[in-house]
């Protein structure tokens, strides 16, 4: 028996230079600019926050709009082939959903996240960056992105090893 695949793809923004993915109930005491300042946009916090599986980064390097696939399972060949670089894995621990989009948007503080439900347990995560402009009819007469584009980042999730089986997970959105 396989094990199942599970998709499900938005569209993020940021003007701070980061996305991520992240658990909703780790940062539930931002609710302020300050707290906000101390805890997510200082680099020393993110690190301590990612170092404790409450945070994926995707660092985009700049301010955008991307759209972005989060899956259990892995890359099919297609994507395959337009990965311009993968990270290592990532340690990221949901306890029932975990929340995507720009770093501006971590915490109550900001209020704009969107949540996605996955499974209670630990994950491991792999972030693809695609280069999906260079698949041939990826994009329009203006550049703009088809509806059959690859989305700009794959995240890879797969329960940790001795964790979650896989048919415990849900993903819905």
């Amino acid at each position: 028996m396989s094990n199942p695949t599970f998709e499900v793809s938005r569209v993020v923004r940021t003007g701070a230079g980061m996305c991520g993915i992240w658990q909703p109930e780790h940062f539930e005491y931002v609710t302020s600019l300050d707290e906000w300042e101390d805890e997510v946009s200082d680099p020393e916090a993110l690190e301590a926050h990612i170092e404790a599986g409450a945070f994926v980064p995707l660092d985009v390097g700049g301010d955008g709009v991307f759209q972005l696939t989060l899956r259990v399972g892995g890359l099919n060949a297609r994507e395959g082939r337009y990965v311009l670089v993968s990270s290592d894995p990532y340690l990221l621990i949901s306890r029932g959903s975990v929340a995507l989009g720009g770093l501006e948007d971590v915490g109550p503080y900001a209020g704009g996240a969107d949540e996605i439900a996955l499974g209670v347990g630990r994950y491991m995560v792999i972030v693809h960056l695609i280069d999906w402009k260079a698949e041939p009819g990826s994009m329009d007469g203006e550049g703009r992105p088809t509806a059959a584009a690859l989305p700009d980042f794959l995240v890879e999730v797969a329960p940790e090893a001795g964790s979650v089986p896989i048919t415990a997970l849900s993903l819905s959105g």
